[in-house]
This record gives structure tokens, C-alpha cells and sequence, in this order.
């Protein structure tokens, strides 16, 4: 008799012990808030320099994704944020590309740097896919309740700027991780076998049951389409092994 699904998630993960062969690219997300502290440029280093021992042959590349236009979503004016995230990107990348030429074992063509509006350029099709998913939360009353949760877990208000903020940002992910995204990056140059979601901390709710449902039942090959490392805790979480409701997303 086949186990049921509930059976094998058992909420355990550990470290990567190696990355595939191959190429392959792993995409780091920068949260702006966390911009100037965890995800510093010398901390973003030093998360990349764990990972490197675990790469099995050259070839693997990293996108750096800014989140900036992902802020889009609430009531502060589109200028202003602008000005706030445009000097503050600027700044991160420079510092970041200062301590990849100075450390011998990071190649710095295998680097690329990309905006949150930048990528959904790369993602085909992405306003539709954003229309389907917000049709699927008004009828899906668990995605509804995990969105609300993700929300208040970062101490936000439940409206309709921070579920649309919510919904964006697991799309994204989800699409990136189906291969439905173009990551530009001169080092793999799109002949990627495997992609790897990074991301200093734990995944949200709503992202976990978006990948265990396949809401928008999507297909990829890409042996991590249903994962996430974080590299705050060096773990890699299979969304296919998390009880939602018994795991400790506390970030």
C-alpha cells in the first residue's frame, strides 16, 4: 500500500551534501529590509563561501535578485521608493562586486545582478499567471488562511496591498524554480540543468502549499522546483516533507 503523503512530512532537513554536476544557477533573493544587515554583501559572501565546497565542477552561477519592485505593492508613493531602494541597490551591488575580486575562488563572471521588474520581464506570460493564482486564493480557503498568517508572522496588516505583495512573491518563486523564468546570467549562458531558490530564512506558508498543491499545475525537470536552502541555517527544505501546520516557520 502506498504511504500516505502526510506520512513523509516529517518537517527534518539538513544541510546540502553536494550540488548536481552540470550546470546550474542558484538565485539569491535580497529583501530590501534586510539589505543593509543579513544580507550585506560581506554576509552574502560568506553564505556563497559555504556553498561553494558543495559545487561538484565549475559551471554554476548565482542571480542576485533585488526585491525592490515587489514593494510596489502598498501605499507609499512609487518615487519615493524608487529613490529609497535605487541608491541602496547600487550601493550592495558595488560592495558585493568589490569582495568577489578580492576573493580568488569566485569567478566574477558567474555574478549577475537583477531587479525584481527586471525578471518579471524574463517571466512569460507573468500577468496571467498573477490573474489565475488571485483567482485560486478567493476560492481556496487554505491558501487564503496561510497567505493571512505569512502576512502577520512579518507584522504586516491583512489587506489587499500585503496579499497582493504575498501573492507576487511566491508566483515569482514558483516560476523560477518551474524553469519559466529567463535568468540571465553570462557565466551559464541558459544552459542550466538545475535551479536552486536561496533565501536567508524560512520559506512562507503560502509558498509551501502553492508548491505541495501545483496550483497552477505546472511541470518542470529541475530536481529543486519544490525546494528552498536557507542560508541563514544552511538547510534545504523540501516543501513535499513540511506539515504545514505543525512546522515552525518563525523566521
Amino acid at each position: 500500500m502506498p504511504k500516505n503523503k502526510k506520512q513523509t512530512r516529517n518537517n527534518e532537513f539538513f544541510d546540502i551534501n553536494k550540488l548536481p554536476k552540470g550546470p546550474g544557477i542558484t538565485v539569491v533573493g535580497i529583501s530590501m529590509p534586510l539589505i543593509g544587515n543579513r544580507q550585506n554583501p560581506k554576509e552574502c559572501i560568506k553564505s556563497t563561501n559555504h556553498i561553494i565546497p558543495k559545487i561538484k565542477e565549475s559551471g554554476v552561477g548565482a542571480v542576485i535578485l533585488y526585491t525592490d519592485g515587489l514593494y510596489l505593492n502598498s501605499d507609499e508613493k512609487a518615487m519615493i521608493l524608487k529613490t529609497k531602494f535605487q541608491k541602496i541597490i547600487e550601493d550592495h551591488k558595488r560592495g558585493y562586486l568589490k569582495l568577489i575580486k578580492k576573493n580568488v575562488s569566485l569567478i566574477p563572471k558567474a555574478f549577475s545582478f537583477v531587479t525584481w521588474s527586471q525578471l518579471l520581464l524574463d517571466s512569460p506570460n507573468f500577468v496571467d499567471f498573477l490573474q489565475k493564482i488571485k483567482e485560486i486564493y478567493k476560492k481556496d480557503k487554505k491558501f487564503q488562511k496561510y497567505v493571512k498568517e505569512d502576512i502577520i508572522s512579518i507584522g504586516k496588516k491583512v489587506n489587499d496591498n500585503n496579499i497582493s505583495y504575498i501573492l507576487e512573491e511566491i508566483l515569482l518563486d514558483y516560476l523560477i524554480t518551474k524553469g519559466k523564468v529567463r535568468l540571465q546570467n553570462d557565466f551559464v549562458q541558459d544552459h542550466q540543468k538545475w535551479i536552486l531558490n536561496c533565501y536567508h530564512g524560512k520559506p512562507h506558508r503560502s509558498q509551501v502549499y502553492l508548491h505541495q498543491e501545483n496550483l497552477l499545475k505546472l511541470k518542470s525537470t529541475n530536481q529543486y522546483e519544490n525546494s528552498l536552502y536557507d542560508l541563514k541555517n544552511k538547510k534545504i527544505y523540501s516543501f513535499d516533507k513540511i506539515d504545514i501546520e505543525s512546522f515552525d516557520f518563525s523566521k
